[in-house]
């Protein structure tokens, strides 16, 4: 709705003939109250009242397509495809400290095995934690993912695997292999640091890429991006960049009504060792380091002090969101 806006002049000359000049001086008006300040996005996602309802109408649709509830997906770039992000979760002992809460959830998506499907040599059995998904690659962008497999060659960038049929695009292809009821998506870093164009075309991207799942069967699960301290391509601040970037992500979550994990703002938090980043200054961090001799027991741990590194902390928060997303819809 746009306002009227009332000419300067005659807005002066109503006031002007207001009272009398014995009046004396207008009382001052009443204060106005203040508007309470903007709350910001809670970490993991808001599903209560309209947001939990919806969420159960698309978990029906989900169950109809046949998807299968102790199962999810990943999809996004190498800041999933590492070998320290989820992976330890499904094929290592967990410490879980003081969240042994999680247990559960972690057994829950343990419990269904692809032993047909890939994962890393050293990460079996392949379950939904432990799966390297063809739709989670280093180095690709967010059209990537939406690109028939016969066209990757062309971008330099294949999958890492061979399961996908030549006309399905990566993530066509993941869903098809395991049926999963969520599927979590965390993709833009790499539009951000090649220079890539945000604003309205990746804004585009990602609405075609929530529709593309909900047209597969799954019900999908935006998060917003790390933080980036190394500068784009283009020379512009890293920050910069995923800022804009993570203002859309909040953008189109809010207007499809897909559920939102703020990462970068659980990773930017006090207490947080170089904002969850490693010393590229683009990839998450890991307890114990990048050169220990297994990442993925590293990544496992969930004690306080594993917590201040970003791949610890996002696992910890991946569990946090699957067990809200299963209690909302009554499952587990």
């Amino acid at each position: 709705m746009r306002w009227a806006a009332v000419p300067l002049l005659a807005a002066l000359a109503l006031l002007a003939g207001c009272g009398s000049p014995d009046d004396g001086p207008d009382p001052d008006p009443p204060a106005r109250p203040e508007a309470p300040a903007a709350r910001p996005d809670p970490v993991l996602p808001d599903l209560g009242g309209e947001a939990g309802e919806r969420l159960r109408r698309e978990v029906a649709r989900a169950d109809r397509a046949g998807m299968n509830p102790a199962v999810f997906a990943k999809v996004g770039d190498s800041n999933t495809e590492y070998p320290q992000n989820l992976f330890g979760l499904g094929c290592r002992e967990v410490d879980f400290g003081a969240n042994a809460d999680l247990r559960a959830v972690v057994a829950r998506y343990r419990r269904v095995r692809f032993p047909e499907l890939v994962t890393f040599p050293e990460c079996e059995p392949v379950n939904s934690l432990s799966r390297r998904s063809t739709a989670a690659v280093s180095g690709v962008w967010t059209e990537w993912l939406m690109t028939p497999t016969a066209e990757l060659p062309a971008t330099g960038i294949y999958p890492p695997t061979d399961e996908c049929e030549p006309e399905q695009t990566p993530v066509e292809c993941e869903i098809g292999l395991i049926s999963p009821r969520w599927v979590l998506i965390m993709a833009g870093t790499n539009d951000a640091l090649l220079g890539l164009p945000l604003g309205a075309e990746y804004r585009g991207h990602l609405e075609r890429l929530v529709a593309g799942v909900r047209e597969l069967g799954p019900v999908p699960v935006l998060s917003t991006l790390p933080p980036m301290a190394t500068p784009a391509h283009t020379g512009e601040p890293g920050e910069e960049r995923i800022g804009e970037a993570n203002r859309i992500i909040r953008r189109v979550a809010r207007r499809e009504g897909v559920p939102l994990i703020d990462l970068h703002r659980a990773l930017t938090g006090p207490g947080m060792v170089h904002d969850g980043l490693g010393p590229d200054e683009l990839h998450l961090s890991v307890y114990g380091g990048e050169e220990q001799p297994d990442v993925m027991a590293g990544s496992a741990v969930l004690t306080p002090a594993a917590l201040r590194y970003g791949a610890n902390r996002r696992n910890l928060i991946w569990l946090q969101v699957l067990e809200k997303l299963d209690q909302t819809v009554g499952a587990g």
